[in-house]
This record gives C-alpha cells, structure tokens and sequence, in this order.
C-alpha cells in the first residue's frame, strides 16, 4: 500500500487514472470502516479505479478541543496495517494541524479530492464533516460533484437493535470498562495493544507463571484493569495466553500499572521482542490474596478459564 503524510505530496500524475476516496477518522478500524472500505473496493475494481483512504494522523480534537479529545483506540501503526490489510492501495493519512483545519471545505474538494487526487467516487460515514470549522458534508458533495464529475455515496452507519450505531466511542467506552465481548463484536476482531517486552521483577517466574511485561511505549488503548484471557502474537504466530493489566494487589499495592502476560505452553526468550497482545474476555478483576497459595491456585484457575474461554470463541 502506498502511503502519502502530506497534502503536498500527493502528485497527480499518481491518480492520473481517476480515484475512489473515502474519507474518515478510521479510528480503530471497526465494523463500521470496514463497510466503508469494502464499499471502497467494489467501486474501485468495477471501474477500473485506484482506492484511496483519507484519514488522519491525529484526531482533529487534538487540536480542536484538546480537552474533549478521547484515547484512540488504535496507534497510527496499527490503523495502518488494518487499511494495508483489507487491500487498499493508497492511504493518505495527514496530520491534522492549524493549516490543514484552515482549508475551507469547498478548497479541500476542489484542490485535494478533485485535482490532487482525481476523484471519481467519494465515500464518508453519515456523520462525517470536513474542512474549515467542519463545514463540509454529503450535501456540498453532492453539489460540487457534477460540476467537477465525481459521484458521492454516504454509508449508512453499522449496528443493531440492542447498541444502535456502531461507534468508535462506544468500543472506546467497552474497552475501558473491560468488555472484551461487546469490543470485539463491534471491530469484527479482538482489541490489542502491543509493544517491547521487558524486565519486569521476575515474580511470576519465582511462582511458576513466566510472564512477558510490555514496556515503554504501548500501542493501543489499554483496556480496564483485570486477568483476561487472550492471545500474544509472537513473530506473525499466535499463543494464547493469561494477560493481567493493572497492578500487583498482593505484592506492590502501590506499583505502577502494566501489561503483563503468561503464554500458555511456551518458554522461549522474549526480552527485547515486540509482541502484540490480544484480549478476547475478562476473566476477573484484579485482587489481592491472603497468601502466595491463594495466589498461585487462582492463577491456575485462571489458565483454565482461559483454555475454556479461547476454545469457545474458536468454536464460535
């Protein structure tokens, strides 16, 4: 997939045999992008189009409205490599900065969509604006469209009778209260986050429970403390896994949060390995025990409920 970071580098000569762009946050890359995109591609292989992704680096409430600006549920890495994956060929994804925002709409249409990149098709989630103080939408789509010979298609937005529209505020808000389930229904995949693995104080060694303790900086949003069962991604291999976020109540009541997981069937080295770590669902909350017994034998228990909970999500 061809990546463009900037407006000024889109080179029409690229998209010189016409686009089909659809336009969005994409954060998370959910069910409901996913349509998106899907609709992207049949439009852009039955015309012999190029597909194309407009996005940004940033949430534009970064700049907007710092204080209203929610975690993302993906890094920009992440949503990346979802788009590659579904077989787009060009993301363009650009830093929504003071003088993006100050690009009036009709501008955005006229010199991006249409002389940039060439568009024949525009495709955006109903709720979607763009351009200077969000004054773009379907209906100046719509008007600029014949004028310049593209077509514009809104689509609808995905979800059900029991949580409505689906939304990445509402996977947002399931992943921070720890409900795996409804998350990943609602991104047709488990949420993850990923990042290094480091030296931790080696106590789940000592109890027989190796785990491989993600440091620096995490990709992802890390959900709600808790065990949970789920998968690590090892070099492209997936083994499942006992994953515990928050902090150690029995040991450092005190101590700083982390990921931490214990790979079922596995002893390799990881220290220093970038791994991507996958939640399926919550098995417990995080509790303090009386003794290192009682913790031991609850982490058994929480191996088997994880053998149990990941063979059932397979079956289905």
């Amino acid at each position: 997939m061809q990546l463009v970071t900037a407006v000024d580098d889109l080179r029409p000569a690229d998209f010189a045999a016409g686009t089909v762009v659809a336009v969005g946050k994409f954060d998370g890359v959910h069910l409901g992008h996913r349509a998106i995109i899907a609709s992207l591609l049949r439009t852009a292989e039955s015309d012999g189009l190029r597909s194309v992704v407009f996005t940004f680096a940033n949430n534009p409430l970064s700049l907007l409205q710092p204080e209203a600006c929610p975690q993302p549920l993906a890094s920009r890495a992440q949503r990346l490599e979802l788009i590659a994956a579904a077989g787009v060929d060009t993301c363009v994804m650009v830093e929504f900065d003071a003088e993006f925002a100050a690009i009036p709409a009709r501008e955005f249409v006229e010199r991006v969509l249409v002389g940039q990149l060439g568009v024949r098709h525009v495709l955006l989630g109903e709720d979607f604006h763009f351009g200077h103080r969000g004054l773009g939408d379907a209906a100046l789509l719509r008007e600029l469209g014949p004028v310049h010979g593209f077509t514009v298609e809104v689509v609808e937005a995905v979800g059900d009778d029991e949580v409505g529209a689906l939304s990445s505020t509402l996977i947002r808000n399931a992943v921070l209260g720890g409900d795996m389930v409804t998350a990943r229904e609602m991104l047709g995949r488990c949420h993850a986050v990923r990042g290094e693995v480091v030296h931790g104080d080696a106590r789940g060694r000592e109890l027989g429970f190796p785990t491989a303790n993600l440091g620096g900086d995490i990709e992802g949003l890390v959900p709600a403390h808790g065990v949970y069962a789920g998968t690590v991604v090892i070099d492209g291999v997936e083994r499942d896994a006992a994953i515990s976020v928050g902090v150690n109540l029995t040991f450092e009541p005190e101590g700083e949060p982390r990921v931490e997981a214990y790979v079922l069937d596995f002893s390799a080295d990881l220290y220093g390995t970038q791994v991507e770590v996958r939640f399926a669902q919550r098995i417990r909350e995080m509790l303090p025990f009386d003794s290192v017994d009682a913790l031991i034998a609850r982490m058994h228990e929480d191996v088997a409920e994880t053998r149990e909970i990941l063979a059932a999500v397979r079956e289905g």
